[in-house]
């Protein structure tokens, strides 16, 4: 987990103490912490960058703020259902549970710097072989195809383009989280794509 991760996970249990605890709205300051997790939260999406694993972080941030304001302005003085209260309490705190546990289920992945003495080399290529028919179509002009990436050790020039290690690897993570989906759960291909 990424340190303003964690800095913001820690400030929303701060805040679900505060809102679930009347006696604390008596420090001044405490109650400016929901505040204070919207901040984390907007640094940490500019410095670190959003990823899917936080976005239920990021809305309890949004509710906890939203009843910390109806706390301090409409609701002030009215009596609180307490039976509403606990469930509110119990259901925050389980999308707090939630909200640490997908960063740490599901990592943020990188691969290591390459060592040794030679830097890396990439060539792709795409041959097609008009000989041989492709088999696994009903197009009759359809003909094998191949893609061929080679790898190789090369000399270091910091202005050479860069090649990504994966072509198009959100995509492809993305279709690879839906196929295991779907082989987990055994949902049928068309209800998680589009038909």
């Amino acid at each position: 987990m990424r340190p303003l991760e964690l800095s913001l996970l820690l400030v929303l249990l701060l805040t679900l103490g505060v809102l679930a605890v009347p006696q604390l709205h008596a420090v001044r300051w405490i109650g400016y912490v929901a505040f204070l997790a919207v901040l984390i939260a907007i640094a940490q999406m500019i410095v670190e960058g959003p990823r899917w694993q936080m976005v239920p972080a990021y809305v309890l941030t949004g509710l906890f703020l939203l009843v910390w304001l109806l706390q301090s302005t409409a609701l002030a003085g009215r009596p609180v259902n307490r039976v509403a209260a606990g469930l509110a309490i119990g259901l925050g705190a389980l999308a707090l549970v939630i909200s640490a546990a997908l960063p740490i289920v599901s990592p943020v992945f990188r691969f290591p710097r390459p060592s040794g003495p030679y830097a890396i080399g990439t060539l792709t290529y795409h041959w097609v072989d008009a000989a041989r028919p492709e088999v696994f179509t009903a197009d009759p002009n359809d003909h094998r195809e191949l893609m061929i990436q080679v790898w190789y050790p090369a000399q270091a020039n910091p202005s050479a383009p860069r090649a990504p290690y994966v072509q198009d690897a959100g995509a492809r993570a993305w279709a690879g989280a839906v196929g295991a989906a779907e082989r987990r759960a055994a949902i049928p291909w068309l209800s998680l794509h589009g038909a």
